[in-house]
């Protein structure tokens, strides 16, 4: 089954033709993103919990972190991986639904909710029982390091939702 997610419900403004990430002012600006009642799931890179799920058409990873801000800017790089922990097999990411990879944006009038995002993979086989989530380094800015991030030895089992799945229903 695949986590439920849908698109903020407005887009305020576009990245700049002339995007820069050291240019917080040429960031794209989202309002009212998917956003769940708390965080779930097993806390990785010290900072958002993550789960993941598998269909046979991909790996869902939901990634959910709190806003601390009124404004706060995400950014998600697209060489992300995950890898298999046994065989060395790496499914690369594909998309982040609704959002831009390798760009900065906005995540504006959320303060202290909890924002989802869902990343989408190449399907996991079912034999792979423990995986590796790697993030390369990119682009850095004052406020953001961009050196790369690698989390070793996470059980799938472990990464999967505890919880009951909320399928037609939009919680904010």
């Amino acid at each position: 089954m695949r986590p439920e997610n849908r698109a903020a419900l407005y887009q305020e403004r576009k990245a700049s033709p002339y995007y820069r990430m050291d240019n917080e002012h040429t960031f794209p600006i989202y309002k009212a993103p998917y956003t769940v009642n708390q965080q779930e799931g097993q806390v990785l890179f010290g900072r958002g919990a993550y789960e993941l799920y598998r269909t046979k058409d991909a790996t869902y990873v939901t990634a959910t972190y709190r806003c601390p801000e009124d404004w706060w800017f995400f950014n998600f790089n697209s060489g992300w991986a995950i890898i298999d922990n046994k065989r060395g097999d790496r499914y690369m990411l594909r998309e982040v639904e609704y959002y831009p990879t390798d760009t900065c944006f906005w995540i504006k009038d959320s303060r202290d909710k909890f924002v989802r995002f869902v990343l989408v993979f190449p399907p996991l086989p079912k034999k792979v029982k423990t995986v590796d989530f790697f993030i390369p380094s990119g682009e850095s800015r004052f406020n953001f390091d961009g050196s790369e991030k690698h989390m070793s030895g996470l059980r799938v089992e472990d990464l999967r939702p505890k919880h009951r799945i909320p399928q037609g229903e939009v919680i904010r």
